[in-house]
């Protein structure tokens, strides 16, 4: 295809958060690259309130309860648009599906390596192999096939303005990962709190209004002294507003979970706590350098094999894998990004 002849681009990433914000990085790249093209995302319900923060982006919603019928009203919605291009950034039979509901002249899927749920079969070309390990490289190879060569350092995106003032100058800690064995412990949370209220510095804690997060924020502050510099907003804000309180933070420390690559959405530093998936490939894209891992030892331990020669996408099944971060080396990444 003629590159010059790209007038109108279709994205499709549905889920989780965490991709979800490694693609909004590659559509800025795009926007970046093509500024007088119109594009169209398709996306989930919760991922759109993330989504519609880019500007000039028409995004449609499927929500996956719908099933086909949600698939046929996507179609009877998208069908006056005819796309030059159709990037598929999702690894999912579901989503592949969807995609036959969207009509394009070019539907690009990723290389074979990284081609999952056959769905190499529901494309008309390939991206090219991606330049580097990681989640946001797979999904730039996509860019790439239609001439993009950089990705930005950050997305111009608008933010919410918040209703109550924030402190000056604070830590965001977004302690619970979607499923809880990625969450780090109870006492290692209270010991960063306090860590940081004696360096004179607030403490925001972040998180979803699912009851387990709630508890677990509850849980962790049954631990710590009470102070007027300790806020805790999980389950108090919407997507939007979470996004502007990681936004107005000194840096975010996070598990393996969307909020976390909120962080490098808005250019604030992220201090990713790993343990069951590899950070080079999971990781806070911008700060793989503050990552506090225990996964390569872990993992070469659970298969007998350096990491190097073990597969692009395995994990560490130990259920209390993240218990072997110690508090010593997380608050020695976090001293030396707060000075």
């Amino acid at each position: 295809m003629n590159l010059d002849k790209i007038n109108h681009i279709a994205i499709l990433r549905l889920s989780a958060l965490g991709d979800v914000c490694h693609a909004m990085f590659v559509v800025c790249a795009i926007k970046q690259c093509y500024p007088n093209a119109k594009i169209t995302w398709i996306t989930g319900p919760l991922e759109s309130h993330l989504v519609r923060h880019l500007s000039d982006v028409d995004v449609h919603v499927y929500d996956k309860k719908t099933g086909i019928k949600g698939m046929y009203e996507l179609r009877k919605a998208l069908s006056h648009l005819h796309f030059d291009v159709l990037l598929h950034m999702q690894w999912s039979l579901r989503a592949s599906c969807l995609s036959r509901m969207i009509s394009a002249k070019q539907r690009i899927g990723f290389a074979l390596s990284h081609s999952r749920e056959k769905q190499h079969w529901f494309v008309n070309k390939l991206a090219p192999e991606p330049q580097g390990p990681h989640v946001l490289d797979a999904l730039f190879s996509l860019a790439q096939a239609i001439g993009v060569t950089k990705l930005p350092s950050r997305c111009d995106i608008q933010l919410e303005r918040l209703a109550e003032p924030l402190p000056e100058r604070f830590v965001a800690i977004n302690p619970s990962a979607s499923k809880a064995e990625r969450n780090w412990t109870t006492q290692g949370y209270q010991g960063l709190i306090q860590y940081c209220l004696d360096q004179n510095i607030a403490v925001v804690l972040t998180g979803s209004p699912a009851p387990s997060e709630v508890f677990f924020a509850n849980e962790i502050l049954k631990g710590v002294t009470p102070s007027s510099e300790l806020i805790n907003l999980v389950g108090q804000t919407s997507l939007s507003q979470m996004l502007s309180v990681i936004g107005a933070a000194e840096v975010i420390v996070s598990p393996d979970t969307g909020p976390a690559h909120m962080g490098t959405l808005v250019g604030t530093p992220v201090i990713g706590l790993y343990a069951h998936s590899n950070p080079q490939r999971t990781g806070p894209y911008q700060d793989l350098d503050k990552v506090v891992s225990v996964y390569e030892v872990l993992a070469e331990k659970e298969y007998a094999k350096p990491v190097s020669e073990l597969p692009w996408a395995v994990r560490v099944h130990d259920d209390a894998a993240m218990n072997n971060i110690l508090l010593e080396d997380v608050l020695k990444v976090v001293g030396s990004v707060l000075k």
